[in-house]
């Protein structure tokens, strides 16, 4: 498949695909979306539109595509967020598929945890306005914040812990975890991540 007939088939298809090499992923057979998933993103974009408030940038959910700049791949992140002015792929009529991200959010799972720390993260890393991952658990309240410095090197950031804090310095914010994990459950093995009752 080329890219203009992804483009034209995603454009009618009534779920979405990522396009990699040429080839079709459903998104929803790669996703597994759980409960906790849908709760984390939607925490995710409300706190970054309050913490985004008066900024030049905005937030986008999982129906905005992300091209990868170097190759013929298309990917459904969680969420992204790019400064104005936002630039979108010609190919396409409508604003559906995003040029300049400046950060992007996957929500991590056991059937996708592997890809998005590997594959996507290659892909992304080839958009120059790109420079910040963030890696979020769903069985535990953790992320892990990937960000491009000046040079081109990236630095690592692990926040663990609902009474932590998560600064995201591509969008000079930070975001309370208990904010991203709100009515989320974990499993009891994950017990050691939250404070301790007072």
């Amino acid at each position: 498949m080329t890219v203009d007939q992804y483009l034209e088939f995603e454009r009618t298809s009534d779920i979405k695909h990522d396009f990699v090499a040429g080839s079709l992923i459903d998104v929803r057979a790669k996703a597994g979306t759980t409960e906790s998933h849908g709760r984390i993103q939607v925490s995710w974009l409300v706190a970054l539109h309050r913490a985004l408030d008066g900024k030049p940038c905005e937030p986008f959910g999982s129906d905005l595509k992300i091209r990868s700049a170097r190759r013929a791949t298309y990917r459904y992140p969680d969420i992204s967020v790019a400064y104005r002015p936002l630039e979108f792929d010609p190919r396409e009529s409508a604003h559906l598929t995003l040029l300049n991200p400046k950060l992007i959010i996957e929500i991590l799972s056991d059937s996708t945890e592997m890809q998005d720390r590997t594959d996507k993260f290659t892909e992304y890393r080839e958009i120059d306005s790109f420079r910040e991952y963030v890696l979020t658990s769903q069985n535990a309240p953790h992320v892990e914040c990937y960000y491009r410095q000046d040079d081109g090197r990236w630095l690592v950031s692990y926040v663990r812990g609902l009474d932590k804090i998560v600064k995201l310095q591509s969008l000079d914010i930070e975001v309370q975890l208990r904010e991203i994990y709100a009515g989320v459950e974990f499993p009891p093995e994950n017990a050691e991540s939250l404070p301790a009752p007072t």
